[in-house]
């Protein structure tokens, strides 16, 4: 597989997944959604967003402008610190790396 074809692959997949998210989120039926899915998902593009920022030195946003609510950001980077077992300290650290 070539390079640009993985850049398709990826895209397809990055595309298939939120349309899957929006289906779900759009009937409420997220009983049909499994945890694992999610996490494996949320696992994979954490690894790939950090790779690239650490390879190109280039921090950009990992999510367009105000495509998360407020309340979806702080649980989500609420979970994500619990899961490294991290604290708001260790995120300051970080967060005043330069831009």
């Amino acid at each position: 597989m070539t390079t640009s074809e993985h850049g398709a692959g990826f895209s397809a997949a990055a595309a298939a997944i939120a349309a899957a998210a929006d289906e779900a989120l759009a009937s409420r039926c997220l009983d049909n959604v499994k945890e694992a899915d999610i996490a494996v998902a949320l696992t994979a593009l954490g690894r790939l967003y950090s790779a690239k920022v650490d390879k190109t030195d280039k921090l950009f946003p990992p999510v367009a402008q105000d495509a998360l609510t407020a309340t979806e950001t702080a649980v989500l980077v609420s979970e994500l610190l619990r899961a490294a077992d991290l604290n708001v300290f260790d995120l300051a650290m970080w967060f005043r790396r330069a831009s």
